[in-house]
């Protein structure tokens, strides 16, 4: 099985869309299912560009309410309808989300028929959510409204096989090396009980990717992205901008950088880029993450990254 992770930044932009950047929307991909993390207006054009296709799309997560992360959300779920859509889907996010999709969808006299699961996220608690392949931390990030960072965390895969360690203790090919593998116990014909520590090493940590948009620099931030692979993180402004981050409930480059470094994250990726900024300034923005985090980046638009399974 292909264990790849491919994220592509379907749109970086805040608030407002530019010819060059998106509203905010990102898709993680693992073994043909699909995870979208904000639903801004034109993702289903992004998506289209990006050749992803959305009825692979299992879960989407939702941040907040601001209308540029959501008002593209109605239009994604119409859509597989119109596609006669069977597969079920999952809705997360904050409370209102449910009400917002079902006036939308009364407004337009337009019923879903597929399966659409929705669970509201409460403003006062931190969750733990079991989804195919990882489990989702979500904590209240400080913004101007109840939003939700993310961190998406791989579940653990088997430890590497040690086929000359099977053959000095005679376990033969088949269902008991399989079972060994699964991290389960045999016993042989001679009644000799192996134990899977003795022939499969310790298991390979998942790789984490954590997702923080609109939210000024926390405590509940820096915990999300602790030791995450990969961290996208909200950036407005450029520093000479720090005092209107403040105001705004947002984060600078240099906040950003401030966050992974903190963290120990393995890379960061700037997000949310406010439309006000040229590319003179998002060049300024990067050099200013890369003095604080060396390995800071700033993506465009249907820009994808992937992480192998030995990342």
């Amino acid at each position: 099985m292909n264990n790849q992770l491919k994220i592509t930044f379907l749109g970086t932009s805040a608030s407002i869309p530019s010819v060059r950047r998106n509203l905010p929307s990102m898709i993680i991909q693992k073994n043909g299912f699909s995870i979208l993390c904000d639903c801004g207006e034109g993702v289903q054009l992004q998506l289209q560009k990006a050749n992803i296709s959305p009825s692979r799309v299992r879960y989407i997560f939702i941040s907040h309410l601001h209308g540029d992360h959501i008002f593209g959300l109605n239009g994604l779920l119409t859509t597989q309808q119109l596609l006669d859509r069977t597969a079920p889907l999952t809705l997360i996010g904050p409370k209102g989300i449910k009400d917002y999709v079902d006036f939308i969808q009364h407004l337009s006299s337009h019923t879903l028929k597929y399966p659409l699961m929705i669970k509201e996220l409460e403003d006062s608690e931190d969750y733990t959510l079991p989804i195919d392949h990882f489990s989702v931390v979500t904590k209240l990030l400080d913004h101007s409204m109840p939003c939700h960072g993310f961190r998406f965390v791989e579940e653990d895969k088997p430890g590497k096989f040690d086929q000359k360690a099977a053959e000095a203790l005679n376990v033969p090919q088949g269902p008991q090396r399989q079972k060994l593998q699964q991290g389960k116990a045999v016993t042989l014909e001679n009644g000799r009980k192996i134990q899977p520590e003795q022939i499969v090493g310790p298991p390979i940590p998942g790789r984490i990717i954590t997702y923080c948009t609109d939210t000024r620099p926390c405590d509940a931030a820096l915990k999300l992205a602790d030791h995450a692979n990969v961290l996208v993180y909200e950036s407005t402004f450029s520093q000479k901008h720090h005092d209107r981050a403040l105001q705004t409930y947002h984060s600078t480059a240099k906040q950003a950088a401030e966050i992974a470094d903190n963290a120990q994250a393995g890379v960061l990726y700037l997000y949310h880029i406010s439309q006000r900024n040229d590319e003179e300034e998002e060049e300024t923005m990067l050099r200013e993450a890369r003095e604080i985090f060396p390995n800071s980046f700033l993506p465009q638009d249907l820009e994808s990254i992937f992480l192998d399974s030995t990342t």
